[in-house]
């Protein structure tokens, strides 16, 4: 079995959105690993005093024994560039450091930043992030996300953004796509204007 892994943001040396980590370990665990953790992040990591109040990632894993986790400043990637891919057979439904099936789709972006997976004709993730779009009045995600990312969960909690069953043909129909992920807020989130033919 493959380590559980969670990326938690920390800025001002405080967790981001700690509840929902909490809450995705516990259900990964008895998944994955058939037991609970017995912990949960908030009491597994210490953070640094000696850190500074930037955004910093912090990355836990977890091999259903032992608890293992690094904190370090968090440099994001640019992302200008999206290309199509498709698989109907891959999975990642929970986070672990098995990720072979979306690194090998990650190496058809054939010169682009980032991915767009299709699976089964629906949109579902990029490589590391979930997807948001935005149709000219909202922001929509898709309801077929191959992992139901931290931030995604807080932006639909929050009404910022809906679920919306996303079909490849359907991305014409959209303005501008976002990447989010846990470490990626909407604020931070790079912008992708689809009007520039990416889809053509």
């Amino acid at each position: 079995m493959y380590p559980i892994v969670e990326s938690i943001c920390i800025v001002n040396k405080q967790f981001r959105h700690i509840e929902l980590h909490n809450q995705r370990f516990i259900e990964a665990c008895r998944t994955h690993f058939g037991k609970d953790a017995g912990k949960t992040p908030e009491n597994i990591i210490q953070i640094p005093q000696n850190i500074d109040n930037k955004r910093h990632k912090c990355r836990l894993t977890y091999d259903g024994n032992h608890f293992d986790y690094s904190i370090e400043p968090y440099i994001q990637r640019k992302i200008e560039s999206l290309r199509i891919v498709h698989s109907n057979s891959i999975e990642y439904s929970i986070k672990t450091t098995m990720r072979n099936q979306l690194d090998k789709l990650f190496m058809q972006r054939e010169g682009c930043d980032d991915i767009i997976i299709i699976k089964n004709g629906f949109v579902s993730d990029a490589w590391a992030a979930n997807l948001i779009l935005f149709d000219g009045e909202k922001w929509v995600t898709p309801s077929t996300p191959l992992l139901k990312g931290i931030q995604r969960q807080y932006l639909l909690n929050s009404n910022k953004i809906f679920e919306h069953l996303i079909s490849e043909n359907d991305l014409k129909k959209f303005k501008k796509i976002k990447l989010i992920n846990a470490m990626t807020d909407f604020a931070h989130a790079p912008v992708i204007e689809v009007d520039t033919g990416l889809f053509e």
